[in-house]
Order: C-alpha cells, then sequence, then structure tokens
C-alpha cells in the first residue's frame, strides 16, 4: 500500500494516524483533527520517522495556493472563511447543536458560530474541513489565526457556499483584499458539495 485516503472521520486520524504514516503515505480528508495540537504533533512526527507524507486535500477551498504563498512570504496578515449551508447540511456537536435548533425554530437565517477556527473544529468535525485546510495553507496565522464564520440559511437548500476573504500586508494605510465567493451544488441535506468530491479527486 503506497497511500491511505480518509474520507471519514478526523478521529480515524486521530487514533490510526500514526500506524497509517508508519508504512504509507496519508491523506487526510478531515484536516480538523489537526485542530487537536497533539495529534498534529504526533502525525508531523510520524510521517518524518517512517519517511512518509501526510497529504491535506484542498477540497471546497478556493484561491489556496495564492493563500500559501502569501502566508509563506510574509504578507498575509488576515483570512477568514465563512461557509453557508442549509441547517439539515450541518452535523454538530455540544452548543452549536443546541444553536441551530433555535434558528431552525425560529424559521430564518442565523450566524452559527464566529471566531477562530480550532475550537470550531470539535464542534463541527464533519462541515469545516475547508477551513481547515486553509489553517494548514496558512501556518502562520494557523488554527488560532484564521477566523470562521458558519452561517444556517434555509434559502439555499441544495447550495453549500464558501467565501474567502484574504488581507495582505499593507503600506500606507493600503493593502491588498481579496474576497472569492464558490457555490458549489450538493443535494439537500448533503454534508459535502458536489464540486468538492471532484476537487479532492483531483488532489489524487
Amino acid at each position: 500500500v503506497d497511500l491511505v485516503v480518509e474520507v471519514a472521520h478526523p478521529c480515524v486520524a486521530q487514533e490510526h494516524g500514526e500506524d497509517i504514516l508508519a508504512h504509507a503515505d496519508f491523506m487526510l480528508g478531515s484536516p480538523t483533527a489537526l485542530a487537536h495540537e497533539d495529534t498534529e504533533r504526533r502525525l508531523r512526527a510520524a510521517a518524518a520517522r517512517g519517511g512518509h507524507t501526510l497529504y491535506v486535500p484542498r477540497g471546497a477551498l478556493w484561491g489556496c495556493e495564492d493563500i500559501e504563498r502569501m502566508d509563506r512570504g510574509g504578507t498575509l496578515t488576515a483570512l477568514t472563511v465563512t461557509m453557508t449551508k442549509a441547517p439539515q447540511s450541518f452535523r454538530l456537536q455540544g452548543t452549536l447543536r443546541a444553536r441551530l435548533a433555535e434558528l431552525v425554530a425560529a424559521g430564518g437565517r442565523g450566524v452559527l458560530y464566529e471566531g477562530p477556527v480550532r475550537p470550531l473544529c470539535a464542534l463541527a468535525p464533519n462541515n469545516v474541513n475547508s477551513m481547515a485546510a486553509a489553517c494548514v495553507a496558512a501556518p502562520r496565522l494557523g488554527f488560532d489565526g484564521v477566523r470562521a464564520r458558519l452561517v444556517a440559511d434555509p434559502s439555499v437548500p441544495d447550495w453549500h457556499v464558501v467565501e474567502v476573504e484574504v488581507t495582505g500586508a499593507g503600506d500606507q494605510g493600503r493593502a491588498l483584499r481579496v474576497t472569492s465567493t464558490r457555490r458549489n451544488p450538493a443535494a439537500p441535506g448533503a454534508v459535502t458539495g458536489t464540486a468538492t468530491r471532484d476537487a479532492f479527486w483531483s488532489s489524487l
């Protein structure tokens, strides 16, 4: 076996990632696993020990290469990823599950979470892998510096909308700002959009 591909849940990497990397390259389809600092440290160490590579596919993250290039050059100062989905597309834990129930009862659009990506990953491990991929692409900001905004919107039952806002280093009060919006077709209730699957396969 040359490559093992995980597309199930971050617990696979947390519990078995080190064993996999001892024998093969590992593509992490659930990079929310890396929000757990000990898991990231153990997987990186296992990859180095075993002489194998830990891959993170871009998924629904648009502009990944540009983000990585700006971060590497030290010109990336802020990165925010906003994900908007219909309520039935979320698989949430803890306080976010209760917040989603409130929004569904109210029948409107609302913000489920706004803040750093790291704590969100444990609350929405199946829904925010694109945000986690952004953190990997921008390690200077990382899981604590990249900002997340998660929105439930019943008016988009068959779309997943991902907005990426990038801010570069400024000069005399002026800074580069780029915003991209990706509307990804999705079956009602699906966690992953159809174009994300295509992007994942192209990473292979």
